[in-house]
């Protein structure tokens, strides 16, 4: 096992086990966890004393920081994968990870356009002029992130079919240039194999899609007038300044995602065909995320049934006898 630091075997790892075996911006979070957090808290311990407690000590480091529970989780979720192949290499013979209590999750509070809201954007949209805004209206539609908009090209629209296909994410990625921290326009696969997805399109979209076809240059469907892409980053200012004009207060951009996903549930729409449109890896993220409009869902259901019963039923109204009334 040798006098090996954990901070040496976290670098070797990073660059041996995974450089371009992960996306690039997986491969640069990585980077920042254990550049940013990991190296301080335990680069200089040796890999072999690494314990449980001591990871701990480092959860509860992280959280005196102000550092997010999903940021924390996602921290050593990384720095139990790297461990576990220091397992397999035979460096250390368990891994202390497995052990560890990792911060729990609160799923935050889902904010939405409300239906008047959400036809006052689209009135904006359609009266702007600029052909970005319609970005904001395909992802209402379509409940697409702001990278795959931004990634989002012509030969991924099936006018046909009436679909598109994700197959790509244009992000804005951390690097490092010689030491030097800097930021990259990456455009890759989309993360996982649930996000590669095909979409259905609304007819009204798909018009629309038509129309900003004949008329563009670009091979992406959202674009600058040099035929660029839109980044997200620019994307979020338009999508800003959209909303001003609209007279909304500012809400993020992921709260286009959200509404998409609340009105296809109004509308009747199941929970795994909504999963599967947004891309979520499982059934239960969509569940838990939308937990409200679902128990709404449930509550028109049931009301759907009650107004059944009174109209099919022929009998007096239902009554129990006073001694199996309910307390």
């Amino acid at each position: 096992m040798g006098n090996r630091t954990t901070g040496e075997f976290l670098n070797d790892w990073l660059e041996q086990a995974v450089r371009g075996n992960v996306r690039q911006s997986t491969y640069m979070a990585y980077r920042g966890y254990i550049v940013n957090h990991l190296q301080e808290q335990i680069g200089g311990d040796a890999l072999a004393d690494l314990r449980a407690e001591r990871l701990q000590s480092v959860i509860a480091t992280l959280t005196a920081k102000g550092l997010a529970g999903k940021t924390i989780r996602s921290i050593m979720l990384m720095l139990r994968g790297a461990l576990k192949a220091a397992v397999d290499y035979e460096y250390i013979a368990r891994n202390p990870c497995d052990k560890v209590r990792l911060p729990k999750l609160e799923e935050k509070e889902v904010i939405v356009f409300n239906v008047g809201g959400q036809r006052r954007l689209e009135k904006t949209i359609a009266e702007s002029g600029d052909t970005r805004n319609y970005g904001v209206l395909i992802c209402l539609y379509t409940g697409l992130r702001i990278g795959e908009l931004c990634g989002l090209k012509w030969d991924s629209v099936n006018f046909g079919q009436r679909t598109i296909e994700i197959k790509n994410s244009l992000n804005r990625v951390i690097t490092y240039d010689g030491g030097a921290k800097k930021t990259t326009l990456v455009e890759s696969a989309p993360k996982t194999k649930k996000s590669r997805r095909t979409i259905p399109l609304p007819p009204f979209l798909c018009q629309a899609l038509k129309t900003m076809k004949r008329a563009g240059k670009s091979e992406y469907v959202i674009s600058m007038k040099s035929g660029k892409a839109v980044e997200p980053r620019m994307m979020q200012i338009v999508y800003g300044k959209l909303l001003k004009s609209a007279g909304i207060e500012y809400v993020n951009f992921h709260t286009l995602r959200h509404t998409f996903a609340t009105r296809a549930i109004e509308t009747g729409a199941d929970v795994k065909t909504v999963g599967e449109i947004l891309g979520h890896a499982n059934t239960m993220i969509t569940v838990n995320r939308y937990a409200h409009s679902l128990f709404e869902q449930k509550r028109r259901l049931m009301d759907k049934l009650n107004a059944l019963y009174n109209q099919k039923s022929k009998s007096a109204p239902f009554r129990l006898r006073a001694d199996y009334a309910c307390p």
